[in-house]
């Protein structure tokens, strides 16, 4: 029987953050204000370093500028976002990835928007994953999310639903991630490994003989 693999997007499948960068792409495509964008990411960043981190109001943030876009527009932007900064954010470990598990049940649950998550989904040709829904209504972006924001215990949540329907076994699986927001995750797969993690996932990982990789 196949075996199940979770990977996390930002910072463990990819090298770097794409909602970061995805914003940058949208402040260039003269989409939204630099100096706005410098400010509120700025203010974002260290609630999330602190620990105090709206997901909500971030989610609410990187859907302004989209808001009125149908489905069909929104893919174009975000392929686009893909296609220019793609060697910015996908590295020789992200092959590596792909190529060790290319024959099992491959999950990426990301935080990160749905609309981002499928694209590089799309890309990777690994045809499930999970992401924070934006929603539409009348094929139109609202700016807003629906249902459990797939981060921290929501990604459990999720990836639990998401298991239950496919008659997978979560605990059996193994989960890559980086970051601490993902421990309830970690905590529920017995194969979790660690991808250049941070201090206090690293921690964790020491103290409880979890595998770490570096980049």
């Amino acid at each position: 029987m196949k075996k199940l693999v979770i990977f996390d997007l930002d910072d463990t499948l990819l090298c770097a953050d794409s909602e970061f960068h995805f914003t940058k792409f949208i402040v260039r495509e003269g989409m939204l204000d630099k100096d706005f964008y410098l400010k509120k990411i700025k203010a974002f960043d260290l609630d999330y370093r602190s620990g105090n981190l709206n997901f909500k109001d971030y989610m609410r943030f990187l859907l302004y500028p989209l808001i009125g876009k149908n489905k069909k527009e929104v893919g174009e932007l975000v392929s686009k976002f893909i296609l220019l900064n793609k060697e910015i954010l996908i590295d020789k470990l992200t092959f590596r990835l792909l190529e060790k598990h290319k024959h099992e049940n491959v999950l990426i649950a990301s935080g990160a928007l749905d609309i981002i998550v499928q694209g590089f989904a799309n890309l990777f040709e690994i045809s499930e994953y999970l992401g924070t829904k934006t929603e539409f209504i009348n094929d139109k972006v609202t700016g807003e999310t629906i249902g459990e924001p797939n981060f921290d215990t929501g990604k459990l949540v999720n990836v639990k639903n998401w298991c239950k329907n496919k008659n997978l076994n979560l605990e059996e699986a193994t989960f890559y991630t980086d970051s601490i927001h993902d421990l309830p995750l970690v905590e529920k797969c017995k194969n979790s490994i660690l991808v250049s993690p941070d201090e206090k996932l690293k921690e964790y990982a020491e103290n409880n003989n979890l595998k770490i990789i570096y980049r």
